[in-house]
């Protein structure tokens, strides 16, 4: 990957430009859970050009990291860290769970979330506009 941009994917004109990477293309994946379906792609290329030992290495790593994906997944949250990895405060959560919208993954008055169940909070969402202060003049 020597001449790419890791945060752009533009390569230098040292290297050749974008054929560098044809078939693997390390930008594009938007999380961790599109990891294994993006390696097992890079598997499938690497094994069509003749190289099976790497591609069952990317295969298998792919492999682990769904389990790994699924062990966090099925972790369980207090409400005050469900809200700090969430960006809902923890008295929403409790709301959400109250109305069984949110599964309630320990006891009544203890409750927990599931990591996979956690609700994300979209930064880009449009917030309420800033109330205007009147002018002293």
């Amino acid at each position: 990957m020597f001449g790419a941009n890791v945060f752009t994917g533009a390569t230098s004109d040292k290297t050749g430009g974008d054929d560098d990477l044809v078939g693997m293309d390390p930008i594009h994946a938007s999380g961790p859970g599109d990891l294994p379906v993006r390696w097992r792609e890079r598997a499938a290329y690497l094994e069509q050009f003749g190289d099976p030992t790497s591609a069952r290495l990317w295969r298998l790593a792919a492999v682990e990291l769904e389990a790994a994906l699924k062990t966090l997944g099925e972790e369980t949250l207090t409400l005050i860290a469900a809200a700090a990895l969430s960006g809902y405060s923890a008295d929403h959560l409790g709301h959400l769970i109250r109305h069984g919208q949110l599964r309630n993954c320990g006891r009544k008055n203890a409750p927990r979330v599931r990591r996979a169940d956690l609700p994300i909070k979209s930064p880009t969402k449009p917030r309420r506009p800033a109330q205007q202060q009147p002018r002293l003049r």
